[in-house]
């Protein structure tokens, strides 16, 4: 093993010799020799005074076997240096994650800045974007990778006197149906947080002209029951409006540094 390697990862203010007892094993000294500096730099959220507490220790050794995991699996050639504006908040909220859904999101993007051929797809703004995420609109965004389009149905009351309408159930679209949420109910929430994060782009009034997917979204919520239940009780009519979310460049691009 070469020492000046070794040297390094024990030069790392005591954090991984806080949380490994064998420091010569090469999977840390891959960690060492990656976060090296961006260990230097985490000394301003006192880190190895953190490591003293026993839970808060397991937590976080527990995030940094997940991201020595993913670490391994980048060739030794195309393994590279954290950058610390990327890597020091990374790790900071790695210390307090204790949500694996979550923490998974950071260990990625945190083994693609350690990858010369992914590195430029960590942009330091994607910390703070999965930071806003919950637990559910991180399983979301399982499902939106590899997507271009989420459609989407807006089911609308007309009133009987034909002045106008008021929208029943708004943006319904497969996710509830496709994805386990811990709170379907804020699945509008969660696709309005990933709008004004710029993961998606709301078309509005443009629809897909393959409809297959926007008669599923009406059977699923059971619209023809809706009708029959309020028209005409309550409204002349209920109208659909068929539209879609596009996923942007800027959120392929965050999809790819994040979702492993």
């Amino acid at each position: 093993m070469n020492k000046d390697i070794v040297e390094l990862v024990k030069a790392t203010p005591n954090i991984l010799g806080q949380i490994y007892n064998d420091l010569a094993q090469p999977s840390i000294t891959a960690v060492g020799k990656a976060l090296g500096t961006v260990f230097e730099f985490s000394t301003s959220f006192l880190l190895p005074i953190k490591l003293l507490n026993e839970k808060f220790k397991l937590n976080f050794k527990k995030r940094i076997d997940e991201y020595k995991e993913k670490l391994e699996q980048i060739p030794e050639e195309k393994q590279c240096e954290v950058h610390p504006q990327i890597g020091t908040p990374i790790i900071e909220k790695l210390s307090y994650t204790t949500n694996d859904e979550i923490a998974d999101l950071f260990t990625t993007l945190l083994a693609n800045a350690s990858n010369i051929d992914m590195v430029n797809t960590a942009h330091p703004s994607f910390v703070n974007m999965i930071e806003r995420m919950s637990p559910d609109e991180a399983r979301i965004l399982y499902f939106i990778k590899g997507k271009e389009d989420i459609e989407y149905c807006v089911f609308n009351g007309d009133s009987l006197d034909g002045e106008g309408y008021i929208t029943l159930y708004d943006h319904l679209t497969i996710i509830p149906f496709e994805v386990k949420l811990d709170f379907p109910q804020n699945i509008n929430a969660y696709l309005a947080n990933f709008v004004s994060m710029g993961i998606l782009n709301d078309m509005n009034d443009l629809r897909i002209l393959d409809r297959s997917r926007y008669i599923q979204i009406q059977e699923l919520n059971k619209l023809e029951e809706l009708k029959e239940k309020l028209v005409p009780a309550k409204y002349k009519s209920i109208t659909v409006k068929e539209s879609f979310f596009r996923v942007t460049d800027f959120g392929n691009l965050f999809i790819k540094a994040c979702i492993k």
